[in-house]
């Protein structure tokens, strides 16, 4: 639950990548992504009392990779340059 005031992120993450933020195919691999990490479980050694807890620390990393990913595509002169790379980068891979 997120803390009073704030809404949740990730509904907002998704909206924005449905919405064509982002890369194409990135809304499905969001949700790939966190339900198999969710599924994941680590366990804990040391306390009886909790068998298995959700590697958090992994969840926040995906939402933090779809979030960059979003921000790039809502910055114009960003997107432009990261897909100018790219193309530069692929048409050197062609050239080799």
């Amino acid at each position: 639950m997120a803390p009073p005031g704030r809404r949740p992120a990730q509904p907002q993450l998704r909206a924005a990548l449905r919405a064509g933020y982002g890369y194409p195919g990135d809304a499905e691999r969001l949700d790939a992504e966190l339900a198999e990490q969710l599924l994941r479980r680590v366990s804990v050694d040391q306390v009886d009392q909790v068998p298995a807890v959700v590697d958090l620390v992994a969840v926040a990393e995906i939402v933090a990779a779809y979030r960059g990913r979003v921000l790039l595509a809502a910055d114009p002169e960003t997107s432009d340059a990261v897909d100018q790379a790219v193309a530069d980068l692929l048409a050197r891979q062609g050239a080799e």
